[in-house]
């Protein structure tokens, strides 16, 4: 079983994918603590362990945080602080399944997927519909009013091709 997880420092999208890439489970948790070390914290103890009861993982996969400034959208002070909480995550994961967190690129993550993402394209839309096709039973995209996916699709899209990224290495 694998764990795959798209951490950021307001909410974690994570699944569950069994050997054979079937996706067990999908969801998202909004993080509301004021800390970051609450934020690891409550995600250790309500999430992880959750799915420690649950699954036997045998893998962990999280999406590597940003190292590298796009665009002006992201601060030298916004990455540090990403790097930081990953490193909690990641800590917490390798406490609660004995198993060193792989960091998977995101780029990479898609490219071992098969997703081609063209220039001007939107990303985020592209991963949700990839993965959308790829378990029409198992992700279903909520729509908000506007008819944009809800907040959180997203990363619970990122956090599939991640764990997938596993099966082409």
């Amino acid at each position: 079983m694998i764990l795959g997880l798209d951490v950021s420092t307001s909410k974690i999208g994570y699944c569950v994918i069994d050997d054979k890439q079937n996706l067990l489970e999908v969801h998202f948790k909004k993080l509301k603590e004021d800390t970051l070390e609450d934020k690891a914290w409550k995600f250790f103890s309500n999430e992880l362990k959750d799915i420690d009861r649950k699954y036997k993982i045998t893998e962990v996969r999280i999406e590597e945080p940003f190292t590298m400034f796009s665009g002006g959208k992201t601060t030298a002070g916004t990455m540090a602080k990403l790097q930081r909480f990953n490193g909690m995550v990641s800590l917490m994961a390798y406490h609660c399944f004995n198993k060193v967190p792989i960091l998977v690129p995101s780029r990479s993550a898609r490219s071992k997927c098969g997703i081609k993402i063209k220039r001007g394209e939107n990303t985020k839309k592209k991963i949700i519909e990839w993965v959308e096709q790829k378990y029409p039973k198992e992700f279903i995209v909520e729509l908000t009013r506007h008819g944009n996916p809800k907040p959180g699709t997203d990363d619970m899209a990122d956090s599939v091709v991640v764990a997938l990224s596993h099966f082409s290495t």
